[in-house]
């Protein structure tokens, strides 16, 4: 589960209709559950909610992939035009007081301070009705199953505090399995899962991908049924088609169908396909992944 200092990654159409939960074409800030810097950027017009327009971002680029520090390459505190690679526009909208240069409440806004009240369950809980249902879950029906102790279909506040308030990255026990789907013809699919160095990573993968429209080009997680390599692959020494994962900017690495490392970097996880030419591949992985945290 992400949590508020977490990155968002998926500035897709399918990432926006996975946080629209009451499907009103806009995600407000109970909707929204990862770092409060990126909402507040992406909110140009600053009503409290991202629209299609402002989520996708179109022609207009706000450095939503860093945050305040990543922008402050001198490290003074502040982020001066030189440092900003966005559109100027956007540098403007955020520089209220209009002295040429961004300042960590302008950037970032009031938040991460002593007396910040976030609270994870309510984050969650859109209709404020105290509990959570499966439509306000943005991950597996395993993992709400998993918290549902009583089996009535909702999570109560004391439920969820039971489970720790996380499918994933709980700090020092291992954490339940959970079923990643990767799509064949996505580049890269996020797993919703942030790992840390020094996490053992067991990965178990399973099903199959069409790679072209020849119906023996097959490929499981292990790769190509007949060992074929794809010229452009991202891992060139690997069967196209095989199964691919990456930690942020760190990777991709080859993992076929089954696979236990202990990660070596901190980030979040995405899992790929080995193919130079992914439009036309048609099919799935299914992955396992289980953390045994450091």
């Amino acid at each position: 589960m992400p949590n508020r200092y977490e990155r968002f990654v998926s500035w897709t159409q399918a990432g926006f209709n996975n946080l629209d939960h009451n499907r009103d074409r806009r995600i407000a800030a109970n909707e929204w559950h990862f770092d409060v810097e990126t909402f507040r950027r992406v909110d140009r017009n600053r009503d409290g909610a991202l629209d299609q327009t402002e989520f996708l971002g179109g022609d207009v680029d706000d450095a939503r992939p860093d945050n305040f520090d990543d922008l402050d390459w001198n490290n003074n505190g502040r982020v001066e035009r030189t440092e900003w690679y966005g559109t100027p526009a956007v540098f403007t909208d955020l520089d209220r007081n209009r002295d040429g240069v961004l300042s960590r409440f302008e950037v970032v806004g009031g938040i991460d301070t002593p007396n910040d009240t976030w609270d994870q369950f309510v984050s969650l809980d859109y209709n404020r009705n105290g509990s959570l249902a499966r439509d306000e879950w943005h991950w597996s029906a395993a993992s709400f199953n998993r918290y549902d102790a009583n089996r009535d279909g909702m999570l109560s506040r004391q439920e969820f505090g039971a489970g720790g308030g996380s499918p994933v990255g709980t700090s020092g026990t291992a954490v339940p399995a959970r079923a990643v789907r990767v799509m064949g013809n996505l580049r890269w699919t996020d797993a919703g899962i942030t790992v840390r160095a020094g996490d053992v990573l067991t990965l178990d993968a399973s099903g199959e991908m069409q790679l072209s429209d020849d119906t023996n080009d097959r490929a499981n997680p292990a790769g190509s049924v007949n060992n074929r390599r794809a010229p452009d692959a991202p891992v060139l020494n690997q069967p196209a088609g095989g199964l691919l994962a990456r930690i942020d900017g760190y990777g991709p690495v080859f993992l076929g169908g089954r696979r236990t490392f202990t990660v070596p970097v901190s980030g979040r996880l995405y899992f790929g396909v080995n193919d130079d030419h992914i439009q036309d591949n048609r099919g799935e992985f299914v992955v396992n992944v289980s953390i045994a945290p450091r």
